[in-house]
């Protein structure tokens, strides 16, 4: 089973904001804010997604990703699985060793 988790979360700057009716938090009834948020992918490699836009409780921290926004770090995911399966595929064979693979994308 994929895992997907959000550590490290930030507020947007100031000037980013938009005033937007006070949105609740369906998890702990807090405030929910326009932010940003790290998505961890644990697949064949582990994916780090940076800087995704995300609605965040002011209270608990739960992240709310938009849909959109979820779909296109979902494709761009995919498309980076692919790409790095397919390098690595023309790549000599090495000894195998125990190494963490990790990828780390800032949008």
């Amino acid at each position: 089973m994929d895992k997907i988790s959000n550590s490290q979360t930030k507020t947007a700057p100031a000037e980013l904001e938009i005033v937007m009716p006070i949105r609740k938090c369906p998890e702990c009834g807090g405030v929910v804010q326009p932010g940003y948020t790290e998505l961890v992918y644990e697949l064949e490699y582990t994916v780090r997604i940076k800087d995704v836009p995300a609605n965040l409780c002011a209270d608990c921290g739960h992240a709310f990703v938009p849909g959109r926004v979820a779909a296109e770090v979902n494709r761009l995911v995919n498309r980076v699985i692919e790409d790095v399966a397919s390098f690595a595929k023309t790549q000599p064979n090495t000894k195998k060793t125990r190494q963490t693979k990790e990828i780390a994308i800032a949008i």
